[in-house]
């Protein structure tokens, strides 16, 4: 990664581990059931977890499999995903400071790498995703989830700026078309996809990255005055004196063609 993108990324998630550590979305949020039941994990694979966070994708799945290795840029999001383990008595999960972009391990040494809402932070997503198919083994699984967004540029663009408000250390979030193609040119052939919506309540969503009161009221008038593209996306809600909205996410399953 960057740099100066790579301590944002630590800045922010250093400081809002508690917080991912407890949100239902990450920890529960309805794409890591569906990615293990797409995934299909067997109980003799070695696993990596790139950007795991809280730990919660790893976590789910180490009892699935022989062996997990869960990275991550920020020490206190690893701390605490090696808390967790622990207190889950998960002996077959280890943490590991890692860049996605530049992963320290040999080639073809996984049969399994998932990457669970954590790409948007990419500053170099093909080169990841390069990285992604190097360490997987031929016939390798990945299992993936992130945001996605509307085709219109335009429209991508405003929404990347609404993200990046509340996160400094979001890079870019793409629409599914894009995804598909670079996991495709890396020699992922993209075995299954699942859309969903998930719904979060705004100020819940921007007190987990501490947003400022005033960036909170610069980022609900960015709502109200949405582009028509992303209604449907977004599609807010004003109830209960707070805003609700929409985001899109995806979950993918990609196979590494045989060498």
């Amino acid at each position: 990664m960057t740099d100066e993108l790579k301590a944002k990324v630590q800045a922010q998630f250093g400081a809002a581990t508690d917080g991912y550590a407890t949100s239902e979305i990450h920890a529960k949020g309805e794409s890591l059931a569906i990615l293990l039941e797409l995934v299909q994990p067997q109980p003799g694979w070695q696993m990596l977890d790139v950007g795991t966070g809280a730990g919660h994708t790893a976590l789910a799945f180490a009892s699935h499999v022989a062996h997990v290795v869960a990275t991550d840029l920020t020490e206190g999001m690893l701390a605490k995903a090696a808390e967790l383990a622990a207190s889950r008595g998960l002996t077959n999960l280890e943490t590991r400071f890692a860049d996605a972009e530049e992963l320290p391990f040999e080639d073809n040494a996984f049969e399994l790498l998932t990457c669970r809402l954590a790409f948007h932070h990419f500053p170099n997503a093909r080169q990841a995703i390069g990285e992604f198919a190097r360490v997987l083994k031929p016939g390798g699984v990945l299992g993936f989830t992130d945001n996605i967004v509307v085709p219109d540029r335009q429209a991508a663009g405003y929404y990347n700026a609404y993200e990046k408000l509340r996160d400094p250390s979001h890079n870019w979030v793409y629409p599914l078309v894009r995804l598909q193609a670079m996991f495709e040119q890396a020699g992922l052939q993209v075995q299954a996809t699942r859309q969903l919506s998930k719904e979060f309540e705004f100020h819940e969503w921007a007190d987990r990255q501490h947003v400022s009161d005033a960036d909170k009221e610069k980022l609900l008038e960015m709502m109200r005055n949405i582009p028509q593209a992303l209604k449907p996306l977004f599609a807010p809600r004003w109830a209960e004196e707070t805003m609700y909205f929409s985001l899109w996410e995806v979950v993918i399953v990609a196979r590494l063609g045989q060498a």
